[in-house]
């Protein structure tokens, strides 16, 4: 009974451990959130104990385990998306991958806690990278963000493909394009997000919307 109600404290713990992600991950609105985390969590304890259950030689705990790196895998592949040319949920994929390492952690536990202190600060790590990380983001390789609106002749189909491309050949990141109102009739107009990389100059870019043929008319944030 004694030993039933310690493997039971074991998923609760996970549970807490995946709950603390989760949190971050859900008020960011990511993909997988509060439930996913704990889930991964809290299965990859109650896997890892069942694994323990098994005695050698006749049967190999680490088969059933190494089973989970497998399984978060194809779950975390889940969470990736690819809209344009940026890619999104790599975050959320490797934060899954790490709380299910800490649910292991909190299954193998050990008669000197080792395991639980490991997946304690294992938890606390992920929670201060997700969290707090993205504030020091932009001083460190990112690019910088700023918001054009474009307008062009609405019978033109090929002007925006074009100024995306030729974008791109720089080095700018298009992070999304959204069609807005245009200012005037027989007019086509986009907002688009783009990154422009550190040791490029703004000028650069205004360069080629300002000497773009089809362009009508851009502002620049």
């Amino acid at each position: 009974m004694q030993d039933t109600l310690f493997m039971v404290m074991k998923l609760v713990l996970a549970g807490l451990f995946g709950g603390i992600v989760g949190y971050e991950r859900e008020i960011h609105e990511h993909p997988a959130g509060l439930r996913t985390h704990v889930l991964v969590c809290m299965g990859s304890a109650l896997i890892t104990l069942v694994s323990m259950s098994f005695v050698p030689p006749k049967s190999d705990p680490s088969r059933i385990a190494a089973q989970i790196v497998t399984g978060i895998g194809f779950l975390g592949a889940g969470t990736i998306l690819r809209q344009g040319s940026t890619v999104r949920g790599l975050t959320t994929a490797a934060s899954l991958w790490t709380v299910a390492g800490i649910g292991m952690a909190v299954g193998v536990g050990g008669p000197h806690g080792i395991f639980y202190i490991l997946a304690g600060v294992a938890t606390l790590i992920v929670f201060l990278t997700l969290s707090t990380m993205r504030t020091f983001e932009p001083g460190v390789g990112k690019g910088n963000i700023r918001h054009i609106r474009l307008e062009m002749p609405a019978d033109d189909a090929g002007i925006l493909g074009n100024v995306l491309q030729e974008l791109m050949e720089m080095g700018v990141t298009v992070q999304s394009v959204q069609c807005v109102e245009p200012h005037v009739e027989g007019a086509r107009a986009f907002r688009l997000a783009i990154s422009v990389p550190r040791r490029m100059s703004d000028e650069a870019v205004l360069d080629v919307l300002a000497n773009h043929p089809g362009l009508e008319r851009f502002d620049w944030t």
